[in-house]
């Protein structure tokens, strides 16, 4: 059977049709498809670039970064001691106290131990009583007086916000919630911004454990010499403490037979040497006395090895460990 020519025609397009139907469903429709999965694909591809430039950009401050944290390590470390023998922590208690003018005849150090350290933040209780409310309210109100809250202080006449959460977060703010740049705090808002960071310390419960090793000694000297050998040891940069401290207003006499110190009790009476025996007397700058006092020395072992420590002018030698064969 022949086909006319509109016949024809209509067959080529039908054909045509089907071609262009059937490539689609072969060809573009796939195509199409994959490209919902191409996008996701750089999606991802361009969150993984920007990772690594992030990374990249990081390559280039990060030995910067790591000497400023060694830095600010290493000034940590120099607040304490690194871990001493026993024979180290004997050597420094006795030239501490050599350099007082004060003498001890032995020495017991206890073994290196451990010791958490943590913030106590103290906040006095006031103290009500109907006196004091009475002297108040004769004193009468300030109309001019801001009432505060907490985390709320005065700095000269404006009022300022200071919130803290951790060592390494806490901001002042203005009244307007401006926060105030740390270079610019006064010396205000310095001693509040200390006070709220130890709180939040406090309050977190945070502690760090570090190594302590005492030493106990009877010393004898100068009373002026022990209360100036008190002080310099508290005020040492490394960190020192005494377990206790005594400090004697009266002593018990105690003078050889050949004697000629002579004493006045509080009746008047005049004792010569040894007759004055048992008795108490004024302790005096010059008075002689004798005190047992317990010396702790905090360690941390230092990233880098120390071999020396200046203890008052004298190079100690602190790198003496053991021999482990």
């Amino acid at each position: 059977m022949k086909l006319n020519k509109i016949e024809k025609i209509i067959l080529v397009v039908i054909l045509l049709g089907l071609i262009l139907v059937g490539g689609a469903f072969m060809f573009v429709m796939p195509s199409f498809n994959q490209i919902s999965k191409n996008n996701d694909v750089l999606a991802k591809n361009l969150q993984e670039k920007a990772e690594l430039d992030t990374r990249l950009a990081r390559l280039n401050t990060i030995d910067a970064d790591i000497e400023t944290e060694k830095t600010n390590a290493k000034k940590a470390e120099g607040g304490f001691y690194p871990d001493l023998t026993t024979y180290e922590a004997s050597e420094l208690a006795m030239t501490y106290l050599k350099k007082a003018n004060l003498e001890a005849h032995e020495i017991s150090i206890a073994p290196l131990s451990t010791q958490d350290l943590s913030l106590e933040y103290f906040i006095p209780a006031e103290v009500k009583y109907d006196l004091k409310e009475s002297a108040a309210a004769a004193k009468g109100t300030n109309p001019d007086e801001v009432t505060l809250v907490e985390g709320e202080f005065m700095d000269g006449s404006k009022k300022y916000t200071i919130e803290a959460t951790s060592v390494l977060n806490a901001v002042i703010r203005d009244e307007e919630g401006n926060e105030i740049d740390p270079a610019k705090y006064s010396d205000t808002m310095k001693k509040v911004y200390k006070a709220a960071v130890c709180k939040a310390v406090a309050t977190g419960n945070m502690k760090e454990t570090v190594a302590f090793i005492q030493a106990t000694y009877t010393v004898k000297g100068e009373y002026k010499n022990y209360e100036k050998f008190i002080d310099h040891i508290y005020s040492l940069d490394r960190a020192t403490m005494f377990t206790a401290v005594n400090y004697p207003a009266t002593i018990t006499i105690k003078e050889d037979k050949d004697s000629e110190t002579l004493y006045i009790g509080e009746d008047g009476t005049i004792s010569q040497g040894s007759e004055a025996n048992g008795k108490q007397t004024m302790v005096q700058d010059d008075t002689v006395i004798e005190e047992e006092l317990t010396i702790v020395f905090l360690c941390v072992e230092p990233m880098e090895g120390v071999k020396t420590l200046d203890a008052d002018g004298t190079s100690i030698v602190v790198d003496q460990r053991p021999i482990i064969y």
